[in-house]
């Protein structure tokens, strides 16, 4: 009677474990979600987050499962590739009837620097999930890697004002626009625009001085100042 459990025990563990798919290299795709195109896009994807994050992304889309549940699909599959322990990301698109479903999980090395990483990634794409689009959530999901490994840069500082910096051109902007006012006010005739010219003479009268005359040789415009000089 032992023995006859045991056998049975063997041979349903050799079953389960025989029905479950083989790796296929990084990307598993007994669904046929992908053209070839699409296949090369996603291994290109794959190897670039390999690469810049040293985390291999393994990804599995089927119509089949010896398991009811999801989750214990994945889990099974993390332990019969080997990816359990590693630096490692699983996910797995099953479509179930006429619905899909994902299941997202990250090997010991992953969770160890990046804890939250497999849950954010699977709820960053359920929803491209739930309305079928596969194709679309396979590429997002290393939007939402991208997002989660990339280091945050930090906020830039605020520039610190230089006032003094700042008042001393302010100052001398200001300056030249009076004097240049006063030139005009001055020596421009207002008639032609013409610079006007200039000629003194000896004032009359017992405090003397001189009277100066600014005039326009063009249309004749002058006008006297007495008493300068």
């Amino acid at each position: 009677m032992r023995v006859t459990i045991l056998l049975a025990i063997f041979i349903g563990i050799a079953v389960e474990t025989h029905s479950l798919p083989l790796p296929i290299g990084w990307l598993s795709d007994y669904a046929n979600v992908l053209d070839r195109h699409g296949r090369e896009r996603i291994s290109a994807l794959i190897e670039g987050v390999k690469n810049q994050f040293e985390i291999e992304i393994y990804i599995l889309a089927s119509w089949e499962a010896p398991y009811a549940e999801i989750d214990r699909y994945a889990y099974a599959l993390l332990d019969s590739w080997n990816l359990a322990h590693g630096k490692t990301v699983l996910v797995v698109f099953l479509k179930t009837g006429t619905d899909w479903e994902v299941k997202v999980l990250a090997g010991e090395k992953t969770v160890a620097t990046h804890p939250q990483l497999a849950r954010n990634v699977e709820e960053g794409i359920t929803d491209l999930v739930d309305y079928h689009r596969i194709e679309e959530a396979m590429v997002d999901l290393f939007a939402v890697l991208e997002r989660q490994l990339s280091p945050i840069a930090p906020s830039p500082q605020p520039a610190v004002k230089k006032q003094g910096s700042r008042v001393l051109p302010v100052l001398l902007l200001i300056l030249s626009l009076g004097l240049l006012a006063f030139f005009i006010h001055r020596r421009i005739c207002p008639r032609c625009g013409r610079i006007l010219w200039v000629h003194k003479s000896k004032a009359f009268g017992p405090h003397g001085g001189d009277n100066v005359v600014y005039y326009c040789r063009r249309c004749g415009y002058s006008r006297t100042k007495r008493g300068e000089g």
